[in-house]
C-alpha cells in the first residue's frame, strides 16, 4: 500500500514538473534572438547592427570613390577665339608647304624630348652610308640600362631591321647597337647630332646621348617639327615612319614590332611621326598628316601626362586645324594672333 501511495506521488511530481516546463519553453522559443538577455543577447545585438554598417558604409563609400573617379579633369575645349585649351607643356602646328605656323604654345620653350632623339640618330647613321644588310651582334653593355626591349645579347640583327626597331617601337637597345654599328666613337657620334641640329637652325637643342634616355637631351617645339621634317625626306626613314607593324628574324628568334604612333591607325593619312617618354619630359607625340586638302601638317605636342592623352590633344589639335586653322592667321594657344 505505502508503495503504490508513493508510486502515485512521483507520478503526480513529474506530471506538475512537465506542466511547468512546458510553457516556459514554449516562451523561450517565441522570443527573437536579438532579445534575449545577458550579455550574449547584447552582443548579438550588437554584432548584428555592426554588420549592418558594414554592409552599408563600405558601399556607399565604394559608391562615392567610383563617382570621383568618373569625375575626370575637363579643360575648357576652347578659348574665347575658337582655339583648343591643350593639357600639354608645348605644342606647334605648321603648314610645310607655306611654312606658315598654324597654333602654337610654348614654340621655343626648352625641354627635354626622349626618344624624340632618335630622329637625329637616324639622320647621323644615314650620313654615314650604312649598309643595310650587315648583322650586328648585340652586346650585352647594349642591353644594360636600356628600358624594356626584347632583343638580348647576341642576337645578329641587320641594320635595316635595328633602325625598325628603333623607330617604330623606339627600342634603346637597337638604337644603341645602331650608334655603335657606326664605326664611330660614343662622343664622335653626339658631336655629329648637335652639328645635325646647328646645321638645321635649330636653337635650344643639344644631345648628349643617342637613345633619349637622358633628360638632357632637350629641344622646342618648334625645334622637333622640323627634326621630323628633316628626317621624314629621307625615303627610309620616311617609309619605316608610316608602317604600322614590322616583323623580322634574328639568328635566335622572330620579332615583330608594333609602331608606337597611335595616330597611324586612325582616319588620317600619316606621312611619319615619332613618339617618346621618358619621365622628365612627359609623353611626347611629333606627327606629319596630309589634310583632306593635300595639305601638309607637322604637328607636335610635348609634355603630356599620359600616353593617352598625348594622342588625345594631337587629334584635337589637327582636327581644328583642319576644319578651322588652315584658313586663320597664324595663333597661339592664348588666343591672339602672332
Amino acid at each position: 500500500m505505502n508503495s503504490i501511495v508513493s508510486a502515485r506521488r512521483i507520478a503526480l511530481g513529474l506530471g506538475m514538473a512537465l506542466l511547468l516546463e512546458v510553457p516556459a519553453v514554449m516562451a523561450a522559443e517565441a522570443v527573437p534572438a536579438e532579445a534575449k538577455g545577458g550579455a550574449r543577447g547584447e552582443t548579438t545585438m550588437l554584432a548584428s547592427a555592426t554588420s549592418g554598417v558594414a554592409a552599408t558604409h563600405p558601399l556607399r563609400r565604394r559608391r562615392r570613390a567610383r563617382r570621383r573617379r568618373a569625375q575626370v579633369l575637363r579643360l575648357p575645349a576652347i578659348t574665347q577665339y575658337g582655339i583648343p585649351r591643350l593639357h600639354v607643356k608645348a605644342a606647334f602646328v605648321i603648314d610645310e608647304a607655306t611654312g606658315r605656323v598654324l597654333f602654337q604654345k610654348n614654340p621655343e620653350r626648352i625641354l627635354p624630348i626622349a626618344s624624340l632623339t632618335k630622329l637625329v640618330t637616324a639622320m647621323v647613321l644615314l650620313d654615314t652610308a650604312p649598309d643595310w644588310d650587315r648583322s650586328v651582334e648585340i652586346l650585352p653593355e647594349d642591353v644594360k640600362n636600356s628600358s624594356r626591349s626584347h632583343i638580348r645579347p647576341r642576337e645578329e640583327i641587320t641594320i635595316r631591321d635595328l633602325i625598325h626597331a628603333s623607330i617604330m617601337s623606339s627600342d634603346n637597345v637597337a638604337t644603341k647597337a645602331l650608334a655603335r654599328s657606326c664605326g664611330l666613337t660614343a662622343d664622335e657620334f653626339v658631336r655629329r647630332m648637335n652639328a645635325k641640329a646647328e646645321s638645321l637652325g635649330l636653337t635650344g637643342t643639344h644631345f648628349v646621348e643617342p637613345t633619349g634616355l637622358s633628360e638632357q637631351n632637350v629641344a622646342t617645339a618648334e625645334g622637333v617639327a622640323r627634326l621630323l621634317s628633316a628626317a621624314a625626306s629621307n625615303p627610309i626613314v620616311g617609309a619605316i615612319m608610316q608602317k604600322q607593324d614590322y616583323t623580322f628574324a634574328t639568328n635566335r628568334r622572330m620579332h615583330t614590332l608594333v609602331n608606337t604612333n597611335r595616330l597611324l591607325r586612325s582616319n588620317w593619312r600619316i606621312t611619319g611621326g615619332k613618339t617618346g617618354y621618358i619621365n622628365e619630359s612627359g609623353y611626347c607625340l611629333a606627327t606629319k598628316v596630309e589634310s583632306p586638302t593635300g595639305a601638309a601638317i607637322t604637328a607636335v605636342v610635348l609634355g603630356a601626362p599620359s600616353n593617352a592623352l598625348r594622342f588625345a590633344e594631337a587629334r584635337r589639335i589637327l582636327d581644328w586645324t583642319f576644319r578651322f586653322g588652315l584658313g586663320r592667321p597664324e595663333v597661339s594657344a592664348d588666343g591672339g594672333t602672332e
